[in-house]
């Protein structure tokens, strides 16, 4: 018992100041599994794959993020609450009515959510618009992506 209490202190201790987080995205457009690489307390690098459209498609996107700001002093013994924004690509395949081809496309990033000051677990609402152009037969804009408000999980480590 005492052994699950110190490693719990230790996450929490460490909770902000991990490096790597893993986690998933479920959106209106997209469900994806998620990595992110934080290079400071104020930017990191978040790489997703996963389906795209309700299984019409699969991509993959990267986005560069920045911790907008941060408000630890709301809920103190709670969490740390914040605002984060990026952009970045997506690539991917795309197979929906007389589309199919490979679609690329910019990314987008809007979120706000938390971090638990007892476990290193972030929980968030995200805007990840993806403006998609399709390449292929019959090349069009998939303008989809652009429902793509979500909730995130991730886990820090």
């Amino acid at each position: 018992m005492m052994a699950a209490v110190l490693l719990l202190t230790a996450l929490s201790a460490n909770a902000q100041r991990t490096k790597h987080a893993i986690g998933a995205h479920f959106g209106g457009s997209t469900m994806d599994l998620e990595y992110q690489c934080h290079f400071t307390e104020r930017n990191f690098l978040d790489v997703t794959a996963g389906v795209f459209d309700l299984g019409d498609g699969l991509t993959a996107q990267a986005t560069y993020n920045w911790n907008i700001r941060q408000w630890s002093d709301w809920t103190p013994r709670f969490a740390d609450w914040k605002l984060w924004g990026g952009f970045g690509g997506g690539v991917g395949f795309y197979d929906h009515g007389e589309h199919d081809g490979m679609m690329l496309g910019p990314v987008g990033v809007l979120g706000f959510g938390f971090t638990l000051n007892d476990l290193p677990l972030t929980i968030g609402l995200d805007y990840r618009p993806m403006v998609a152009i399709v390449l292929g037969d019959n090349s069009d804009l998939i303008n989809s992506g652009f429902k793509n408000l979500g909730v995130t999980l991730t886990y820090r480590f």
